[in-house]
Parts: structure tokens; sequence; C-alpha cells
């Protein structure tokens, strides 16, 4: 990490979702998998998956899936996979839950900004426990423009009450940069999972988070009112 924010004090921390507070691309990689398979007779890669997202699952389905009828049978499928077998593939890491608790005593504000459906949402937050740590949580059919517009993230300021230069938001990929970036927000990048969605992210990163310990370890030293 570097050392840019040694002047601010950050009064909130806002979250991408997939790849960032959760290891959901397995299981959202697995239930992509199954259902073009089925309704599409298609193989997909993960990085050809990587390629497609940007809308919600629904989108990305309908977008495979040309036959509405089809497309909404093939979404109802992922839904149910990714339900099903959310708590065998998709457990809370500790230090994620380690990092939201310390966040949680420091009484920073915290959000999400997601590209992935409220349905989607609801079940990770629900299966993993975490709905509580966030004050304000935007999921991409909540937004007009997704990321990497940067509409979730001034309305997720805008609702805790912080301003951009105080925010620090973390994602695992470029639109998570770019929407940031052009929030004038402090921008993180994670690559704590195995799976993250760009390896290198452009714009590069304020800061570069290998473990989700170093965002306690700056914010803490950053807090306001430290």
């Amino acid at each position: 990490m570097g050392d840019q924010g040694g002047q601010v004090q950050f009064q909130g921390v806002l979250f991408d979702f997939d790849g960032t507070l959760a290891d959901t691309l397995p299981l959202s990689f697995f239930a992509f998998k199954e259902v073009f398979r089925r309704y599409a007779g298609k193989e997909y890669t993960n990085p050809e998956l990587v390629s497609l997202f940007g809308p919600t699952e629904d989108g990305i389905i309908a977008g495979v899936v040309q036959d509405r009828a089809l497309s909404t049978e093939a979404c109802s499928e992922y839904y149910r996979l990714y339900d099903e077998y959310h708590e065998d593939m998709l457990p809370l890491a500790a230090n994620i839950q380690t990092m939201l608790d310390n966040l949680a005593r420091l009484r920073i504000p915290m959000g999400i900004i997601t590209g992935k459906s409220r349905r989607s949402l609801d079940i990770s937050l629900d299966k993993l426990g975490m709905r509580h740590y966030f004050d304000v949580q935007l999921a991409g059919d909540e937004l007009v423009r997704p990321k990497p517009d940067r509409e979730g993230i001034d309305r997720a300021m805008a609702a805790l009450g912080i301003k951009p230069e105080a925010t620090l938001f973390i994602g695992d990929s470029n639109a998570d940069m770019v929407a940031g970036r052009a929030a004038g927000a402090w921008t993180g990048g994670a690559h704590w999972f195995e799976e993250v969605q760009n390896l290198t992210l452009a714009p590069e990163p304020d800061f570069l988070f290998r473990s989700p310990v170093e965002v306690v370890e700056l914010v803490s030293k950053n807090a306001r009112g430290g």
C-alpha cells in the first residue's frame, strides 16, 4: 500500500461485493456455466464469463439466451443454483468478518455498491449474516447507470452523509476503480481472494490491499476524529 491517505480522515468505507466482500465468483461461474450449457448449448470459460460482467445476472443471461421465455426460465434456474450451492461453495471468510467487525467498532459507516441483482445480493447477505454491517446497499438493478458510472457511489455517499474526499471505495475490478475515481473518492483494490475480476487494475488504485487487515490498519490511522 502507498501512503497517499496520510492526510485524510476517512468518514466512511464503501465496498463492491463480488470478489471483494465475498468470494462469490466461483459460485457465480458455476451457476452461469450450468445455465448456459442447458439453455444456450454453450460452454463458457471463466474469462469469457468475466467479459460479460457489467449488467445484473438477469441482464447477462438475457444477452446469451435470446428467447424471452427461455431466458426467464434460465434466470430462475440461476438463482436456484446460486441459493442451493451457496452454503457449500461460499462461506464467510474469517478475515472479512474481522475487517467488518473492526470497522464497525471504529464507528465507520459502510455501504455496498454492486452490479449484482438485489435478488442475489439478498441471498448472499442473509446466508453470510452480513446485512447489519451496512447502512446502505445499492444493487445493479437499483441503479440507472451501474458501474463504471459514479451514480451508485454518489448515492451511497449522500445516504451516509460522507464527503468524496473522505470516502474509501474498495473493489476488485477496473469498473470499480473508474467509478471511484469519477466520484472523487479514494480507491482501494481488493486482491485478497483467489478469483478477482481484474488482476491488473486500471486506473491504478490509490491503495492495493492484499489482506482485509490492511484496510483496518489504514482506516484506523485515518479515521475521523482519529
